[in-house]
C-alpha cells in the first residue's frame, strides 16, 4: 500500500520586501523520516523551515496530511500546531526567561489538553523531564540558571511534551559545545524512534547531518540545488556547490580522499 507524504512543499517562496529568501522550493517528507537540509549562512534555510509552519509569511502550497497549511483559517492552524514542533538554535533566546521550567513544559498541556488533571499533567512534566536526562528538582529554576545544553534539553522536552509527528530542528546545535552537540542529536534519534516523529534537521555541519538523515537536501541562494539519500549524497555529489560544502568539512589525515571544491 502507497502512502502519500506527511508533508508536502511546492513552489515555496519566501520574499522580506524585495529580498527573496527563498526561490520556489519543492520537496516530500515522509512519516518517521528525518530530511537533513544544509546550506551555508544566509542560504535560506530558517526561512524556509518557518515558512512551512507559518511563522513567516509565505506563497505556494505546504500541504501537512493533505491540508493546504498556508491557505487554512487560524483556528484551523491552531489545531494543527499540536502536531507541528520546532526547536530553535538559540536555547536559551527560545525560552521564556520569566517561566520556571514546570511551567515551560506545561503550557502546550494547558493549550492542547486543558482536560488534563494536575496530577497527570505533573506526570507528564516529569516523565518527560527524565527523558531528557533532566531532575526533577529543576522544575522550579529559571533559563537562566542552566547551561546551554540544559536549556536545548528543555527545547526538546517542551518540543516533544505533545508528541508532534513533525519536528523542526533550526541549527538546534549550532551553538552548543562539541561534546554537548553529540549527546543532543543522540537525544533527539532516540526521541524520534519513540515516537515514529518525522524530522526536518537545518544545520551547516555536515557530519551532524551525515549522522542523523535519511536523506539530504542542499540550498544555495535559496533554492534547493540537490536532493539525494544521505548515503548517494555523500558519496557522489552532483552539484559544484555540494562538493564543495564537502571539500570544506576538515579531513584528519593527509592522504583522506576529499570531493573536488566547486571552482
Amino acid at each position: 500500500m502507497i502512502h502519500s507524504p506527511l508533508l508536502q512543499v511546492s513552489d515555496l517562496c519566501v520574499q522580506f520586501g524585495a529580498f527573496t529568501a527563498v526561490n520556489p522550493v519543492s520537496f516530500d517528507l515522509n512519516e518517521g523520516e528525518t530530511l537533513g537540509l544544509v546550506g551555508e549562512s544566509g542560504s535560506g534555510k530558517s526561512s524556509l523551515a518557518r515558512a512551512i509552519l507559518r511563522l513567516v509569511p509565505a506563497t505556494g502550497v505546504v500541504l501537512w496530511k493533505s491540508e493546504n497549511i498556508l491557505a487554512c483559517s487560524h483556528q484551523r492552524l491552531r489545531r494543527l500546531r499540536r502536531d507541528l514542533s520546532i526547536i530553535f538554535q538559540d536555547p536559551l533566546a527560545s525560552l521564556n526567561p520569566r517561566m520556571q521550567v514546570g511551567d515551560l513544559l506545561a503550557e502546550p498541556l494547558h493549550i492542547f489538553e486543558p482536560a488534563l488533571s494536575h496530577n497527570e499533567r505533573q506526570r507528564r512534566i516529569l516523565k518527560m523531564l527524565d527523558r531528557v536526562g533532566l531532575h526533577a528538582n529543576m522544575l522550579t529554576q529559571y533559563p537562566h540558571e542552566f547551561s546551554g545544553g540544559q536549556c536545548q534539553r528543555i527545547g526538546v522536552a517542551r518540543a516533544m511534551m505533545l508528541q508532534p509527528q513533525l519536528l523542526v530542528c533550526d541549527e538546534p546545535v549550532s551553538s552548543l559545545d562539541v561534546s554537548i552537540q553529540g549527546q543532543i542529536v543522540n537525544l533527539l534519534v532516540d526521541l524520534q524512534i519513540e515516537f515514529n516523529t518525522a524530522m526536518l534537521f537545518i544545520s551547516h555541519n555536515m557530519a551532524v547531518v551525515r549522522h542523523i538523515s535519511d536523506r539530504v537536501l542542499v540550498m544555495y541562494r535559496g533554492q534547493l540545488v540537490e536532493s539525494a539519500s544521505c548515503d548517494t549524497l555523500f558519496a557522489a555529489p552532483v552539484h559544484p556547490y555540494t562538493r564543495a560544502l564537502l571539500a570544506a568539512v576538515p579531513v584528519i589525515g593527509a592522504t583522506a580522499a576529499r570531493p573536488s571544491a566547486m571552482l
